[in-house]
């Protein structure tokens, strides 16, 4: 688990089945796995240079799980990749965040104070659900704890998929908490944005596009936003389609403190204007900041593929670094 000064935001390793988590390999992977595409990315490290051996893929699936399993196997095999093992991370669509504050119990009565608070959120999310937590951040009378509940189809569509590739599950983590570590990792690299608390990702994305929230607490808001039809827009409606994803950002700071940076990820990589337009529109109330992978995990990359559609997978694959 990646250990963060003052705030640790991966999911923990949820109850599974036992799984062989010895690697033989300096090869560490990540995969995302979502309803109609995968996405693996693969760091080596060596000396301690961490380098990309092969660039971020992605590809089409089609929602059976055994299926999807053989697809994962032939795209990994096609590549000349042998993978034991990886990090898998499960869909927004099947993720809920609560953050409780709490007082310092045992274990027990922490246990017991967690299931009650979050008795209505799983009864609404209207599935079998997992849920796990961890604190990320205390003091001498509180605990402020993060609970993941995740639908319970969502973990197990992981655990088929890598039973039938092949591929065995290190930990379960959720996109916005991968990219949450990602951010972290990013701000303590540059000294002026070291004691920024306030830590925000806007991360636009083909099924789940999304703006998360963390100081002390984890808030996530959806956003609206569809890569297919606004590539089918005229200039003006693309202008349009910013101005409302600007209102919606607008909205969801209404009740939360603004952080000085936001960090932007997934399809501003492909659409860099969609990121000037805003910062224009923002002017000097926040600095837009592309969330990079080689600057926040420190990857000796030389090239000019742009990654950020793969930063999930790649915070994925450091997490499995000793």
């Amino acid at each position: 688990m990646i250990t963060l000064p003052k705030i640790k935001l991966s999911m923990p390793t949820l109850k599974l089945p036992a799984f062989n988590l010895k690697k033989s390999s300096k090869l560490y992977s990540g995969i995302e796995v979502d309803t109609d595409y995968i996405r693996v990315g693969i760091l080596k490290k060596e000396n301690e240079i961490i380098e990309i051996p092969i660039m971020p893929f992605e590809f089409e699936v089609t929602g059976d799980n055994s299926q999807d399993g053989r697809i994962l196997k032939d795209e990994l095999e096609r590549r000349g990749l042998k993978i034991k093992s990886a990090s898998f991370s499960i869909p927004m669509s099947s993720v809920l965040y609560k953050t409780l504050h709490l007082p310092r119990v045992n274990e027990k009565e922490l246990v017991d104070a967690i299931e009650w608070n979050i008795k209505e959120d799983i009864e609404n999310f209207r599935a079998e659900t997992h849920y796990d937590w961890d604190i990320i951040s205390s003091d001498n009378e509180f605990l402020n704890i993060l609970v993941v509940i995740t639908k319970k189809e969502a973990v197990e569509r992981i655990i088929e998929i890598s039973q039938v590739s092949g591929v065995d599950v290190d930990v379960i983590d959720t996109v916005g908490t991968s990219l949450l570590n990602l951010a972290l990792l990013q701000k303590q690299k540059i000294e002026k944005n070291r004691e920024e608390k306030n830590i925000c990702v806007i991360h636009l994305d083909k099924n789940d596009s999304f703006m998360i929230f963390s100081n002390e607490n984890v808030v996530l808001q959806p956003l609206d936003f569809n890569p297919k039809v606004y590539e089918n827009f005229s200039p003006d409606e693309k202008e349009q389609e910013v101005i409302r994803l600007i209102n919606e950002i607008n909205y969801f700071f209404l009740t939360i403190n603004e952080p000085r940076i936001i960090y932007t990820s997934g399809y501003f990589a492909k659409y860099p204007e969609i990121k000037a337009y805003m910062q224009l529109k923002f002017s000097t109330r926040f600095v837009l900041e592309d969330l990079d992978p080689v600057l926040a995990l420190g990857i000796n990359y030389q090239g000019s593929f742009p990654l950020g559609i793969y930063n999930n997978v790649l915070s994925l694959a450091y997490r499995g670094m000793p």
